[in-house]
């Protein structure tokens, strides 16, 4: 369920703020350069607040010269120790709102990340985002979650005022770590009013949609495209093999820490640009459009379920899989699986698509359905159940995921074993007439995957090809 519909709020031209799903974090994340290009209202001196904080820690790790049993490299990482902030409901986790936040050992990850930065001829925090170029470890979500930590108090206010214009009701929260004093290098507690999250029990902070992106500005990736382009010659000359645009994290950082000019161009170059938040009408990633567009459909072709056995529970689910199915194939769902210029979306687009649908329907039913944690690289994607003894496992996987069926026969089965879950189902997605080769191949290594563990897997077929002809078939 969406804020505005817990809370029945009509939205207007003048409500900026992202509409999070309460149960579920989006993908997106709070972006430090868009903060910093586009500061207003409550958020004016925002990325100056930010960069205070920064600067003094910076200046702590600096005096530390490294040594982490000393004083100042303690107070450092006692300073870095954010907490997941669950109250914004975005980033990467699978499983609700929880992730794994900033604890100690990301503190420390941070704290050693800004001593390597000071080694490799950084003096002062401009950007701190720019630590992603300079370690391994520190993900868009941290990044996202850190600003949201510094910038709590300016969130709350803003959020008291949209719950005050639309009559939201709110409760009083208190922070231990509400607004940093850079002169005496403390947290200060915040007392604040806030609306309360049901589904996690915590604070709903609201974020403005111009702040927030599927990756921030600055990022490893985006460092290397820029020396790709405009660095070519030096890369060449530092690495003797055949450098592409694709490369990993530690040759990033490898580079990034050779070359403190070129990172000073690069966050220059970035500063004279435009920075985009992301763009929510396009949708280009199919992060937020799948859960209003399955909400229209569910509502428009309802389901009703008696569960009151193993069958038909089965039943009940196999209903809402052909359901999602009839959706992509026959009522154009496919279109929020392809991007503008026609080739496929990435497999999470097809997982928030089916979930929309399943999730819909089982909140209709009093079924419950949960997204496994590690989504994407676990065994598992979806848990379906009906009380404790009531349970299914679902995948959605597409095609081209052959990593994925190569070991089709040990994971799911393990996961089974594990959570003495019987049934399974593979939803496989096809986007081509090469796809649908593979289809049987396919099949046949769920069916012998079935006869060999003695667990129950069946597979599903979802066209989601351009202007589909075929349905779906259990």
């Amino acid at each position: 369920m969406k804020f505005s519909e817990l809370f029945k709020i009509q939205r207007t031209s003048s409500d900026d703020w992202f509409d999070p799903i309460l149960s579920l974090d989006t993908r997106l994340f709070i972006d430090p350069f868009l903060l910093y290009s586009t500061e207003q209202g409550h958020f004016e001196g925002s990325h100056k607040e930010v960069i205070a904080f920064f600067n003094s820690v910076f200046q702590l790790v600096a005096k530390s010269r490294g040594e982490t049993s000393s004083v100042s490299w303690r107070k450092a990482v006692d300073l870095l120790r954010f907490g997941e902030v669950e109250e914004i409901c975005l980033g990467y986790t699978g499983a609700g709102t929880g992730g794994l936040g900033s604890g100690t050992i990301l503190a420390r990850v941070i704290a050693s990340a800004l001593w390597e930065a000071i080694q490799a001829g950084l003096e002062e925090i401009t950007h701190f985002e720019e630590v992603r170029i300079l370690r391994e470890g520190i993900g868009a979500d941290r990044i996202s979650d850190i600003t949201a930590g510094l910038l709590r108090g300016r969130l709350t206010e803003y959020t008291a005022a949209v719950c005050q214009t639309h009559g939201v009701a709110v409760e009083t929260v208190r922070y231990p770590r509400g607004h940093y004093d850079v002169q005496e290098e403390f947290w200060i507690p915040l007392e604040a009013r806030l609306p309360r999250n049901p589904y996690n029990s915590k604070p709903v902070l609201l974020v403005p949609r111009r702040y927030l992106r599927d990756l921030p500005t600055i990022s490893p990736e985006d460092f290397w495209e820029y020396c790709y382009s405009n660095e070519n010659d030096t890369i060449r000359n530092d690495y003797s093999f055949d450098v592409t645009r694709n490369v990993d994290k530690k040759t990033i950082v490898d580079f990034a820490r050779r070359h403190p000019d070129i990172r000073k161009k690069y966050v220059a170059d970035v500063e004279k640009r435009k920075p985009e938040p992301y763009d929510f009408d396009r949708d280009a990633k199919g992060l937020v459009q799948w859960y209003d567009a399955t909400a229209r459909y569910c509502g428009q072709h309802p389901l009703s379920f008696l569960v009151t056995s193993q069958a038909e529970f089965l039943t009940a689910v196999e209903t809402m899989v052909s359901e999602f199915g009839n959706y992509v194939e026959n009522n154009h769902g496919w279109r929020l699986l392809w991007n503008d210029n026609r080739t496929p979306r990435r497999e999470e687009a097809a997982q928030d698509l089916f979930l929309g649908i399943v999730k819909h329907y089982c909140k209709a039913n009093d079924i419950d359905i949960s997204r496994e944690p590690n989504i994407g690289r676990g065994p598992v994607d979806f848990k379906v159940s009906s009380g404790h003894q009531l349970r299914a496992l679902l995948e959605v996987k597409l095609t081209k995921n052959g990593k994925f069926w190569s070991g089709l026969e040990k994971q799911l089965p393990k996961y089974q074993d594990a959570e003495g879950i019987q049934v399974g189902y593979f939803l496989v997605v096809v986007y081509s007439e090469n796809d649908l080769k593979k289809i049987a191949g396919i099949q046949a290594r769920v069916r012998a995957a079935s006869e060999k563990t003695g667990y129950t897997i069946k597979s599903v077929l979802i066209d989601a090809r351009a202007n589909p002809t075929s349905a779906s078939k259990l």
